[in-house]
């Protein structure tokens, strides 16, 4: 039977159509496949839910359901879970881990062996860990009276010393404030604080005796970092940082600056934060950890309603103010914008598809995430795999520039490390992203 030149024709398109539908679709799959993935190091299945994590050095630690678990930074591969029931896992510089609850404390080293395990009359409450595994805990079991002990790498207890309540409970760890309640995994300096609220100032502690010279506190704005104690204090216009390493005095360094009200204190291996919001305006006290010069600046936020954003976040390299639909980010020496992006109306409400909205902003360390919903129509043909509900642009606080990209369900935390890479923590996920 012949078949006329219009029937070959139509069946040529015919066939070239269904080709490049198969491409499309192919191509889609495949994009839809890298979008899931994004810019991964590693990425890694977990039994429980990894809500917080610290990292030191080449370790992540979480402390989830009981369960301590120690991951290589550089694979994400498990070094040890241990079970231990607790209320807080603490992490020391070395890299050791100590969990606590109500009547025993656990410590073990980097690799998860245990180092010792001592049963308690209380709660003590790590509050610092040397380097070579030393631990220093504090218990309060009366109004107004505490007991602070010192356990040496053994285990072995060395002193015990009764001290009054303080009222500087912690000075503010890495990437904690003085005001936000403490999670149940964090990362503890490595000489202990005390403190004397008369005199309003902290000083270093070894075996329950004050170690060298106090450094003034106002509004508990104080930090451990390390060996480093800082405190801050406020006199006639002058905001005044002094610092004390390993009991010596290390630098001070002061700054022009206005009331600051009950300011926020943010701290990063490399600098302190002391933060104010002031009408349209944030007021912003900083000092470099190093010791080469406080400073002391205003961002403007300009006018703004409750639904507005505006949200101030300090990083170790810049101040990033995230408005509703832009991101600017500021010198932390010179006050002076570094760069603004401009932010789109990209996404789609989830009850209502037809009101777009603007991305999300969190920042974490020296990384902005810049979330939103992800494009379900090419996501959904990643068939047999999760469908990812975000899609997350990270941002280097200091340049402005992208540094990488992931798909991922809802609920992850991001959190920023050091160098720039992001670790991602899900439900039942955990990536490692980097560009």
């Amino acid at each position: 039977m012949s078949v006329s030149s219009g029937a070959t024709k139509a069946l040529i398109s015919g066939a070239v159509a269904i080709a490049v539908c198969a491409l499309v679709v192919g191509v889609a799959h495949w994009r839809a496949h890298d979008l899931v993935a994004g810019d991964v190091v590693w990425h890694t299945e977990i039994d429980r839910d990894a809500s917080e994590a610290v990292v030191v050095r080449d370790r992540i630690y979480t402390y989830e359901d009981d369960q301590l678990t120690i991951r290589d930074l550089g694979t994400g591969k498990t070094v040890a879970e241990e079970y231990q029931d607790g209320t807080w896992a603490h992490i020391g510089d070395g890299g050791h881990a100590a969990v606590v609850d109500i009547e025993s404390i656990a410590m073990y080293d980097r690799d998860g062996r245990e180092a010792w395990h001592q049963r308690m009359d209380d709660l003590y409450l790590p509050i610092a860990i040397s380097r070579d595994g030393q631990l220093d805990a504090i218990a309060c079991p009366e109004k107004g009276t505490c007991i602070t002990v010192h356990f040496d790498a053994s285990g072995r207890e060395t002193s015990r010393t009764r001290r009054e309540s303080p009222d500087l409970w912690t000075p503010a760890f890495i990437g904690t404030d003085s005001f936000e309640d403490h999670p149940s995994v964090q990362r503890a300096p490595t000489i202990p604080t005390g403190t004397d609220s008369k005199q309003s100032a902290a000083f270093q502690v070894r075996d329950g005796k004050p170690f060298g010279p106090s450094v003034e506190v106002m509004d508990d704005v104080a930090a451990q970092v390390g060996d480093l104690l800082v405190g801050m204090t406020r006199k006639d216009g002058t905001c005044t940082f002094n610092a004390v390493r390993a009991g010596e005095q290390a630098w001070t360094s002061s700054t022009p600056c206005p009331d600051l009200g009950y300011p926020k204190v943010d701290v990063f291996t490399n600098r302190i934060y002391v933060t104010n919001p002031s009408g349209d305006a944030y007021d912003v006290v900083t000092a470099d950890l190093k010791g080469r010069r406080a400073t002391s600046f205003r961002v403007r936020t300009g006018p703004s309603s409750e639904s507005d954003r505006t949200q101030l976040s300090p990083t170790s390299d810049a101040v990033v103010l995230a408005l509703t639909d832009q991101v600017s980010a500021y010198s932390p020496t010179t006050g002076k914008r570094l760069w603004t992006k401009k932010l789109n109306r990209t996404s789609h409400d989830a009850l209502e598809k037809t009101k777009k909205i603007y991305p999300g902003i969190e920042v974490s360390g020296p990384v902005i995430d810049q979330y939103e919903n992800a494009p379900q129509a090419l996501a959904g043909l990643a068939v047999g795999r999760d469908v990812p509900a975000y899609t997350h642009t990270y941002i280097d606080a200091a340049s402005g520039k992208e540094s990488a990209e992931l798909a991922a369900p809802y609920g992850v935390a991001s959190l920023g490390l050091d160098d720039g890479r992001v670790l991602v923590l899900g439900d039942d996920d955990l990536w490692l992203v980097a560009p």
